[in-house]
């Protein structure tokens, strides 16, 4: 009885070649900060500080300081990321032994001013030179490491400032190759993606080539967000010497970081003493997903 009238709604839907329109307010998932103190376990008590950018807005940050290291990971935040709300990723950066500079973005958390592209590359910039001019940390000594939409952040602010290494997690190649991803392709002759010029400019495969540093890629194999797909074609792309693609089974698009593997593969390419590929049967050969 239904099967007739389902078929009906799918076809009018389907003629009518409808677009989704994407604006760039709506890629940004903003939650507001709960307290420090929710992070009582936390193996380091973070400083409290704050990171002033060129444009006057003020930056919620922690800076965790480890004695026994000489290494500093600058952490880019997924879309939905602020300090409070994030235990499982500052607690499994920290055990690899490094410092750690995590901040908010504008608009996130106490934060003023509203999210958009370019603010936030600002942000990124802002935090990097932090670590370079207030903590005098030398830039072959900081490895930028970027999640989700922070892949985007990471490969920009790499392009920009450099770093000794760069870590993509659950990355995104560009907007146009992630709709074609997701879109199956039975609907993609009737959608289209329409997005704000600044959300199509942003593009992991153009900054890839042009960086020339060690370069792990870390994804989920069930990541239906930012499939595995699009970690392989970075993996392509990049021109360094050293590169790695990591696909963990079971793994989604925010739980990574709650997995052992995921932390083991921080702590060998963090330190870059040990070859990640003695992780056995988890280094998956890049053409098992597209087949090339």
């Amino acid at each position: 009885m239904y099967k007739p009238i389902l078929i009906s709604v799918l076809f009018v839907f389907l003629a009518s070649c409808n677009t989704i329109k994407i604006k760039e307010g709506d890629v940004f998932d903003v939650k507001r900060t709960i307290h420090m103190e929710s992070f009582s376990q936390m193996p380091y008590e973070p400083e409290k500080t704050t990171i002033t950018t060129p444009d006057s807005i003020e930056l919620e940050s922690w800076f965790i300081d480890n004695p026994e290291s000489d290494r500093t990971v600058l952490y880019f935040g997924g879309n939905g990321f602020v300090l409070e709300t994030s235990y499982h990723i500052i607690t499994s950066i920290l055990k690899q032994n490094v410092d750690l500079l995590v901040f908010n973005y504008r608009g996130y958390g106490r934060n003023k001013g509203v999210p958009t592209i370019e603010g936030i590359k600002s942000d990124a910039l802002a935090a990097y030179d932090y670590l370079v001019d207030e903590k005098n940390i030398r830039t072959d000594n900081i490895i930028l490491h970027g999640h989700s939409m922070g892949s985007f952040i990471a490969t920009y602010t790499a392009s920009q400032r450099g770093s000794s290494s760069l870590v993509l997690e659950s990355p995104i190649t560009d907007l146009d190759d992630w709709s074609k991803t997701v879109l199956p392709w039975i609907l993609r002759p009737f959608l289209k993606i329409e997005a704000d010029s600044a959300l199509s400019k942003s593009s992991n495969l153009r900054h890839i080539d042009e960086l020339n540093m060690p370069l792990l890629l870390i994804t989920g194999k069930d990541d239906n967000i930012t499939p595995p797909e699009m970690a392989e074609k970075l993996y392509h792309a990049s021109v360094s010497q050293k590169k790695y693609l990591l696909i963990i089974k079971n793994g989604g698009h925010n739980n990574l970081p709650e997995m052992e593997l995921y932390r083991r593969a921080l702590n060998r390419f963090y330190s870059q003493d040990k070859e990640l590929k003695s992780l056995k049967d988890t280094l998956i050969d890049p053409s098992s997903i597209l087949g090339s």
